[in-house]
């Protein structure tokens, strides 16, 4: 053990005598620190197209409703647009005139049973809904994001008895759109 203790000591005199070790654990240090600045974290990068809506309009005209279902798309419109104001500095307005126009269309709208009661009536459903978006920017004339299938499920419960039954879709629906709309923006944003 004393032998390896003294053959490590002279290699570390050697190596002090050529180098100065001081110097050295600086350049590390700065070599370590610059490499750190210059991987980053990639959230700077990622949104380079958009510039963060920085000074920029968008607009998010109402989506267009290829269902039945009564006023969806002005629910998901809606969710839109609060998700834009409250995640982007985008100014966002609702007319389809802006550096940016979201367009959007409610293709589909189901409402399934998953949960059976003894009666064999449905207790809980699966709300699915089919959506597609684009982006384009108006200045360029160019589409920025484009996504022809997006599906969002919600899953809600139906009360049992007539006395406190209260409709459950409507609540589920809002859910729904807020999870879209908050994918959605994430989507974009961060899309390259």
């Amino acid at each position: 053990m004393a032998l390896v203790s003294e053959s490590l000591t002279a290699s570390s005199a050697r190596f002090s005598a050529c180098y100065d070790t001081a110097a050295l654990r600086k350049l590390v240090v700065l070599i370590y620190f610059c490499l750190l600045a210059l991987s980053g974290c990639g959230y700077r990068l990622a949104n380079k197209n958009l510039g963060g809506g920085e000074g920029r309009t968008i607009a998010v005209p109402t989506f267009t409703n290829s269902t039945t279902t009564y006023r969806i798309e002005q629910r998901v419109t809606e969710a839109v647009r609060q998700e834009l104001i409250r995640r982007t500095r985008f100014r966002v307005v609702p007319e389809a005139s802006g550096d940016l126009v979201m367009t959007g269309e409610v293709l589909s709208y189901a409402a399934v049973p998953v949960i059976f009661n003894p009666q064999g009536r449905g207790s809980a459903y699966t709300m699915l809904v089919d959506l597609k978006v684009k982006l384009t920017d108006t200045k360029a004339g160019k589409v920025v994001y484009q996504n022809d299938r997006f599906t969002f499920r919600e899953v809600f419960e139906l009360s049992q008895s007539s006395a406190e039954f209260v409709p459950e879709d409507p609540a589920a629906l809002d859910r729904l759109s807020r999870r879209f709309a908050s994918s959605l923006v994430a989507t974009v944003m961060h899309s390259k």
